[in-house]
C-alpha cells in the first residue's frame, strides 16, 4: 500500500495573498455576507493563490493571485455573460478562457472600482434553481458552528501523480471498500435497487470541519428530496473518503491546521475553532429529512454495511438533519 505521507492539501495562502483579503486590501470585497436568491454566499480558499466565493454548489467568482502587481477574476460564461458581470468582466479586458467555457478579466491592485463592480454582479446575478434547493443544503451546513465547524469544501487530496493516486487509491480500497461494494451489489440485484457507485481514480468529500474535540469531520451533505439512490448510497460514498482521510491524516494534519489558522485569522472561521488534534468522524448531512419509508430503510441497510466496513478507530457513521432548515440534530440514534 502507498505511503500516507504522498498525499497532500495545500490549501493555505501565502503571506502576501492574505494582505489582500484583509479587511483593507483590494479582494476585501469578497468577505462580505452577502446572499444570492436567499443562498448565504461563503468563501473558500484554494490551492496556489486562490480564493472561491461559492453559492451553494456554484463558483460565482474566482480570483487568483499569481505574484504581481494585479489579481485574475474569473467566472463562467453562465455568470459572467449576464448583464450585470459588464462591470466586473470589462469589455475589451475580458477574454475566454479553458475551451470558451469561462471568462476572465485582469484587475490591477491600484485600480478602483472593483468593489462596485463586485456589488453589481451579485445584487442581479441569476442562478439556477438546483442553487436554491440543493445547493441552499450545501450553504446551510457550510454555515454550521454547531456540533461542529464547517471551514472547508469540495475537499479532494492531491498526489504527485495520477498513477500514485490511483496506486494509493487501489491500495486502501482493495479490502474494505471492494467488499462493502460486494455485499451491496448482491443487496441491490436480490431487491431490484440501483447498483452501488463504482471504484473511482479520486475522490472529492463536500465539506470537512472541526468538532469540540479537534476531530476532522469529513461531512458528506445529501438533499434528502434528490434521486433516491443518491440518499441511500450516502453512507457507501462516505465510507470511500474515510479510508482516503484515515490513512492521509497524518501526513496532511499540519497542512489542515495551516489553512484553518489563515481562515480564522482573516475572520472567515470563528476564533474559537478548536485545532485539529483528533482523530477522524464520519457524517452524512441532510437538509430537512424528507426521505420516503422506502428510501430509509434502504439507507440503514447500507449504513450498516458501510459501518461494518469501517477503517479501525473511526466511529459509526453519524446521520443529522437540519430540523426546519436550520438546526443540527442526529437522528441516526433514533429507534
Amino acid at each position: 500500500m502507498s505511503e500516507a505521507g504522498t498525499a497532500r492539501y495545500d490549501r493555505s495562502p501565502s503571506p502576501e495573498f492574505r494582505e489582500l483579503l484583509r479587511s483593507d486590501g483590494f479582494l476585501a470585497p469578497l468577505r462580505e455576507k452577502r446572499r444570492v436568491a436567499g443562498v448565504e454566499l461563503d468563501l473558500h480558499l484554494r490551492r496556489g493563490d486562490e480564493v472561491d466565493l461559492c453559492c451553494g454548489l456554484t463558483c460565482l467568482v474566482k480570483s487568483r493571485w499569481d505574484g504581481g502587481d494585479s489579481v485574475r477574476i474569473e467566472s463562467s460564461r453562465t455568470y459572467a455573460g449576464q448583464t450585470c458581470a459588464s462591470d466586473l468582466f470589462r469589455p475589451g479586458r475580458t477574454r475566454a478562457i479553458n475551451r470558451e467555457k469561462y471568462l476572465r478579466d485582469v484587475w490591477d491592485l491600484g485600480a478602483g472600482g472593483f468593489a462596485q463592480a463586485l456589488d453589481r454582479f451579485l445584487a442581479d446575478v441569476q442562478i439556477a434553481a438546483r442553487q436554491t434547493r440543493e445547493g441552499a443544503v450545501q450553504a446551510r451546513w457550510s454555515q454550521s458552528r454547531e456540533p461542529w465547524i464547517a471551514f472547508d469544501k469540495e475537499a479532494a487530496l492531491e498526489y504527485s501523480s495520477l498513477p500514485e493516486r490511483r496506486r494509493h487509491l487501489a491500495g486502501v480500497f482493495r479490502e474494505a471498500v471492494d467488499d462493502a461494494r460486494g455485499e451491496l451489489t448482491a443487496l441491490a440485484r436480490r431487491d431490484g435497487w440501483a447498483m452501488p457507485p463504482g471504484p473511482k481514480d479520486s475522490l472529492k468529500l463536500d465539506q470537512l470541519a472541526v468538532d469540540t474535540a479537534g476531530n476532522l469531520v469529513l461531512l458528506e451533505v445529501k438533499d434528502a428530496s434528490r434521486g433516491s439512490s443518491n440518499v441511500y448510497y450516502a453512507p457507501f460514498q462516505l465510507l470511500q473518503n474515510a479510508w482516503e482521510w484515515h490513512f492521509a491524516l497524518n501526513a496532511v494534519r499540519r497542512p489542515l491546521q495551516d489553512l484553518l489558522d489563515a481562515r480564522v485569522e482573516l475572520g472567515l472561521t470563528p476564533a474559537h475553532a478548536p485545532p485539529v488534534t483528533g482523530g477522524i468522524r464520519a457524517v452524512v448531512g441532510f437538509g430537512e429529512d424528507g426521505r420516503s419509508d422506502k428510501v430509509r430503510r434502504r439507507y440503514g441497510q447500507v449504513l450498516e454495511i458501510a459501518n461494518a466496513h469501517l477503517p479501525p478507530g473511526i466511529a459509526p457513521v453519524e446521520t443529522w438533519v437540519l430540523a426546519e432548515g436550520r438546526q443540527p440534530v442526529r437522528v441516526d440514534r433514533r429507534r
